[in-house]
């Protein structure tokens, strides 16, 4: 079964605390966090490694039984170098270690866009990312763009990275996203389907991830999507944890199950 996350923006202003209450009552299993990059969130982790908030996030997941999948970002710029102090990125690879992240997201910052020079820097942060087990991936390319998957699959696939693939819901159907992961395969990192889209969508998006393979994770997000579920929360959470399933859900599987619900 694919792990199904919710990040953090769409829940904002909630704690890690708080977040990982909600999710766990609706039925999510995991989250994604900003610990760099993002104003709204610096408060949290401004203390290091030391601070009480990082203690008490780890204990409440291990209660849970919940995980990290994501932190981030790591805005690239150019040549990387070395964060030994964990400044920079290397504390959103510290507290993502900490943490028991998967991933890390990275943006290239605006005027970055010679290729060689994209791909050095994110495979500098691929290399300091090794030891911290935590696989970076380039942040997000959106499904009905082949030109920029096969462009984001150059940067990543020299040092083992990989990508994020963006569903934006509305204005695709499963065969576009179906010829996108193939497109990205050993590269695809997790997908990121639009909250806000899918609230609109409903059932009609179901079918859309039939071909995601089960191993990779599936996460609501949305780059407009700060504190969207400001409202009626547990019961959106609760509708959007169902039409992710939905649009994972197979042909075949809900023809099954509209049979024995019949």
């Amino acid at each position: 079964m694919n792990r199904l996350a919710v990040h953090q923006s769409l829940v904002h202003p909630l704690t890690p605390l708080e977040m990982i209450d909600e999710l766990v009552a609706c039925g999510w299993d995991s989250m994604g966090l900003h610990v760099g990059a993002v104003p709204e969130t610096e408060a949290w982790w401004s203390g290091g490694s030391g601070t009480q908030l990082l203690a008490a996030t780890i204990d409440r997941l291990l209660e849970a039984r919940a995980t990290v999948l994501d932190v981030g970002r790591v805005e690239l710029s150019g040549s990387l170098g070395r964060d030994d102090v964990h400044r920079g990125h290397g504390r959103v690879l510290d507290f993502g270690a900490r943490l028991g992240a998967q991933f890390l997201t990275a943006r290239f910052a605006d005027g970055v866009a010679d290729l060689a020079q994209r791909t050095e820097s994110f495979a500098e942060l691929a290399e300091q990312a090794r030891p911290f087990r935590i696989r970076p991936l380039l942040s997000s390319v959106p499904a009905d763009r082949p030109d920029l998957l096969a462009d984001a699959v150059a940067v990543v696939a020299p040092s083992g990275g990989g990508v994020v693939l963006d569903v934006p819901v509305l204005g695709v159907d499963a065969e576009t996203v179906s010829a996108a992961v193939t497109d990205l395969w050993e590269h695809l990192g997790y997908v990121r389907v639009d909250a806000r889209a899918l609230e609109g969508a409903g059932e009609a998006a179901a079918g859309q991830l039939a071909v995601v393979p089960p191993q990779v994770p599936v996460v609501i997000g949305g780059d407009g999507g700060l504190g969207l579920l400001d409202s009626d929360r547990r019961a959106r959470l609760t509708r959007l944890r169902l039409l992710v399933d939905r649009m994972l859900e197979h042909p075949r599987a809900r023809a099954a199950r509209e049979r024995t619900s019949g």
